[in-house]
């Protein structure tokens, strides 16, 4: 698998309605502290696009940093995101599978060939993501993490 840029995975995202009640829920079966509840940024700093136009959908999340991979929980807020359709579609649970990816325009090429498009893509501090439209040629949605740095 050397050179395809798939070779980590490093978080799976679950969508919950109620984030405060999944934190503390994980917590406890983790045996942690419970971590701190951030908020994504507005549109100005995030550029996002749902299905190819600007959303000012948002969420809160939280971070599970475990031994080999993150658990990310995504309670979906504000206008249209992936992640508000899939509360919609599914309820509460798993969205996505994440992977660290070194060449974003190489890899997403690579997806398109497959007959996988974009869904959702926005900028945080220090990179960008990526959810591929991967659910019915995968069987799950994936997410591309690219550092800028």
């Amino acid at each position: 698998m050397e050179g395809n840029g798939f070779g980590r995975v490093v978080q799976v995202g679950i969508i919950v309605r109620d984030i405060s009640q999944a934190v503390q829920a994980w917590a406890r079966l983790l045996g942690v502290e419970e971590p701190p509840v951030i908020e994504t940024e507005g549109w100005e700093s995030s550029h996002m696009t749902f299905k190819g136009k600007p959303s000012k959908g948002r969420a809160k999340l939280a971070f599970f940093k475990l031994e080999n991979i993150a658990i990310e929980l995504i309670q979906p807020i504000g206008s249209q995101s992936t992640w508000q359709d899939f509360l919609a579609e599914h309820g509460d649970g798993i969205h996505h599978v994440a992977f660290t990816i070194d060449n974003l325009e190489e890899t997403l090429e690579r997806l398109e060939k497959m007959g996988i498009g974009v869904e959702q893509r926005g900028d945080y501090k220090g990179g960008c993501y990526v959810y591929a439209d991967s659910k019915g040629k995968l069987g799950a949605i994936i997410e591309l993490l690219h550092s800028h740095g």
